[in-house]
């Protein structure tokens, strides 16, 4: 399963607040086809769909549809602050 780490938690945590989906929310990462691969989406939902694996650390919860859960099942969710104090979420092997 993929683990989430502090920071990732933590910008999680700042999204769910700003967007005011309180804490049944969290951030969603979906399977996207791409042209030239695959890619993921990402978005701040108010619940998880119906299929959804959800993962928490810290009270913050990560809804996975079933393909990107596969996929990312021995990853570790990170996050990087970037220009203006943009959040960037990336994925690393597990250590």
């Amino acid at each position: 399963m993929i683990d989430i780490d502090a920071t990732a938690a933590s910008a999680i945590d700042e999204l769910t607040t700003a967007t005011r989906v309180g804490r049944q929310g969290g951030l969603r990462i979906a399977w996207a086809d791409q042209a030239d691969g695959h890619d993921f989406d990402l978005s701040i939902q108010p619940y998880p769909a119906v299929d959804d694996v959800v993962v928490t650390r810290d009270e913050v919860r990560v809804f996975l549809d079933p393909r990107a859960a596969q996929a990312l099942s021995d990853k570790v969710l990170d996050v990087r602050r970037r220009h203006a104090g943009r959040i960037h979420f990336g994925v690393y092997p597990q250590a």
